[in-house]
C-alpha cells in the first residue's frame, strides 16, 4: 500500500513535536501530504488549561494565550481561547513539517475525545497512516485507562506509527 496522506495528532508537547517530525520525515520521503490535527477535549484540554491565564478587566473577559512563545490576549471565554491556542499549536506544527520539506500541509482543530476524533478525521481525510506520540503511561495505569495511542492502534483502519 502506498502512503499518500499522513495524519499526525499534536497537543503542542515535546513528545508531540517528535511525532510531527516523524510524520514530516515519512511524508517527505514518500511525497505524501500531511494533515496536522489538534483535538480540544471537552472545550479545554488539561495541558492547555495550564497555559491559559485569566486577566480581569472592566470590559469583556480577556484570556492570555501562549504556545511557549509570546502571549496573546484573546477576548472571550476559556473555550474561545482554547480554540485560538489549538490553532496556534496546529500552525506551529505545520511550520515544523514545512521546514522539514513537506509541501502539502493542512491543519485541523476539532473538539471531542482524542482517540475517537483522531480516528474520525483519519477516515474523513482518507489518511493512509496516523502518527501519534506515546504518553508513556505506566503499565498499570495504561491497562486501567487505556492510552490514546493504544485505542488508535486497536481501532484504526490504516497504519499507525507511535513515536516514543
Amino acid at each position: 500500500m502506498m502512503i499518500q496522506h499522513v495524519l499526525v495528532a499534536t497537543d503542542g508537547s515535546n513528545e508531540a513535536r517528535h511525532a510531527v517530525e516523524m510524520a514530516a520525515t515519512i511524508a517527505k520521503s514518500l511525497n505524501a501530504r500531511v494533515t496536522i490535527l489538534h483535538v480540544i477535549l471537552h472545550g479545554v484540554r488539561a495541558e492547555e488549561a495550564i497555559r491559559l491565564a485569566r486577566r480581569r478587566s472592566t470590559g469583556p473577559e480577556r484570556v492570555l494565550v501562549s504556545t511557549g512563545g509570546e502571549f496573546e490576549s484573546v477576548q472571550g471565554d476559556i473555550g474561545e481561547a482554547a480554540s485560538v491556542l489549538g490553532e496556534r499549536i496546529a500552525e506551529n506544527a505545520a511550520e515544523i513539517a514545512r521546514s522539514l520539506g513537506v509541501d502539502n500541509v493542512n491543519t485541523r482543530v476539532e473538539p471531542g475525545d482524542n482517540a475517537e476524533t483522531i480516528l474520525a478525521v483519519a477516515k474523513e481525510v482518507d489518511a493512509n497512516m496516523i502518527v501519534v506520540g506515546s504518553r508513556g503511561l505506566g503499565r498499570l495505569t495504561g491497562m486501567m485507562l487505556g492510552s490514546v495511542s493504544q485505542k488508535i492502534v486497536q481501532n484504526a483502519a490504516c497504519s499507525v506509527t507511535v513515536v516514543r
